[in-house]
């Protein structure tokens, strides 16, 4: 076939790009196209096409808790870029697009004297994919601080309430598919050299407790008042490996991939990981990475 998207204005199109150079794991196999998308028209008009071709598509944040399998993803991969990765302020409302990084969030609200997104300082991905999966540290999730999100269905963008929207530990009711192109995050007025100190604990914190090598951070949800690192640890697993994909001896609730780890490796290791907390301690682990293929 025919390159379907030739002459999108607005749009940056590759083929058969490997998606282990986009995601922190550093796996997974190729796409058939990624496209990096600039404005609203340049979104529609690309998914006219992939509506009319039947395509596959996934939208692809900062490439973090995902998991490409090895035989890559038939369909379009869509990244956000141009309009979707803009910051502004009005008042105690930050308008965030769907795109942009959580760090640059973070950071700029701190700068700015606004308090209340520091527990997500150190999580990686976009403000879209936190959204998506109610992300969150410290008994904090970003819902928390929500006062709006824009959904585009495929055909129109809309603005909802954060009460039109469910969300829970680590999910929200947002479907698979919609993409969140706009989301507005109400914070409180501080001092900013509290909030910025407040953010350099949490992220020494992180730095103490998490491993530096690739992986795609927490790989199990936390039961009910439980951590799941904790009880992979007690289970005695730290170390426990299957080809080069490995449970971290810092954090046992992360698998890392020592450098030549495949999907099919990580995909094993998680297995046995819960075969073998079911067995020793009668609970049921689930992922919080998602499995692309």
């Amino acid at each position: 076939m025919k390159n379907p998207f030739k002459g999108i204005k607005g749009i940056k199109i590759y083929k058969k790009v490997p998606l282990s150079k986009y995601t922190s794991f550093h796996i997974g196999g190729n796409a058939d196209y990624l496209i990096t998308v600039y404005s609203n028209k340049a979104l529609q008009n690309t998914f006219k096409k992939i509506k009319k071709y039947k395509m596959k598509y996934y939208i692809l944040g900062a490439g973090t808790n995902l998991l490409v399998a090895d035989s890559g993803f038939s369909g379009v991969i869509i990244r956000l870029a141009g309009i979707f990765r803009k910051l502004k302020q009005k008042k105690q409302l930050f308008c965030c697009g769907g795109g942009l990084l959580l760090e640059r969030f973070v950071n700029m609200s701190a700068q700015k004297g606004y308090q209340g997104a520091e527990f997500l300082a150190g999580i990686p991905g976009t403000i879209g994919g936190a959204v998506k999966g109610n992300a969150g540290a410290f008994g904090k999730s970003i819902s928390d601080i929500i006062e709006s999100v824009v959904l585009f269905d495929g055909n129109i963008f809309k603005e909802y309430k954060k009460s039109s929207i469910k969300f829970g530990y680590r999910t929200s009711s947002i479907k698979n598919g919609t993409i969140i192109t706009e989301v507005k995050l109400k914070l409180i007025s501080s001092n900013p050299a509290t909030v910025k100190n407040k953010i350099t604990r949490y992220l020494e914190h992180r730095k103490k407790k998490q491993p530096k090598i690739w992986s795609a951070g927490s790989f199990f949800k936390n039961p009910p008042g439980l951590a799941a690192g904790k009880i992979i640890e007690e289970c005695g697993l730290k170390g426990l490996a299957v080809g080069d994909a490995e449970v971290s001896r810092k954090h046992a609730n992360f698998i890392v991939n020592r450098g030549g780890a495949t999907a099919e490796q990580v995909i094993a290791l998680a297995k046995k990981i819960k075969r073998i907390v079911k067995n020793k301690k009668g609970i049921i682990l689930k992922e919080e990475v998602k499995l692309l293929k």
